[in-house]
């Protein structure tokens, strides 16, 4: 009986759709289609909604790139740095002085309607993953950090 529990279990695996060929799927990010964005950046849609506008993305900086202020509405945007340092700045006008770094793992939340910001790659390329909250909202711990 024992040796045909593993027989079985891949049997019934096959029952269920999607489960026995389900994979993951590395990204070859330079086999990805990018555009250019604010002027400084390259931009990589990674998925989008069923309106077609995009709900996550990749958005590569080059060393010594800048985006200039934008972004005053929107959605909640949910930022990763994945590589590199990001010198980032709140307001409608860049001020080196009160410009914050984030490294890799960093997650930066936009809140909606959260006003400009701008951003920076001032020691090397930067890589982050932008995530579009439309119509979801905030963990109540994510929410209660922002709110602070």
């Amino acid at each position: 009986m024992l040796r045909r529990l593993p027989l079985l279990a891949a049997a019934a695996s096959l029952a269920i759709p999607g489960s026995a060929s389900a994979q993951s799927t590395r990204l070859d990010l330079d086999r990805l289609t990018y555009a250019v964005v604010h002027g400084a950046a390259q931009q990589a849609v990674l998925a989008t909604d069923a309106d077609g506008r995009p709900l996550s993305f990749l958005l590569r900086i080059d060393k010594g790139k800048m985006l200039p202020p934008h972004g005053a509405t929107g959605p909640v945007r949910l930022l990763t740095v994945l590589s590199g340092t990001l010198s980032w700045g709140d307001g409608a006008s860049l001020d080196k002085a009160t410009e914050r770094r984030f490294g890799p793992g960093s997650v930066i939340v936009i809140p909606a309607e959260g006003g400009e910001h701008w951003a920076a790659a001032r020691d090397g390329d930067v890589l982050l993953q932008v995530v579009l909250v439309r119509d979801g909202a905030l963990s109540p711990a994510a929410a209660a950090q922002v709110a602070r």
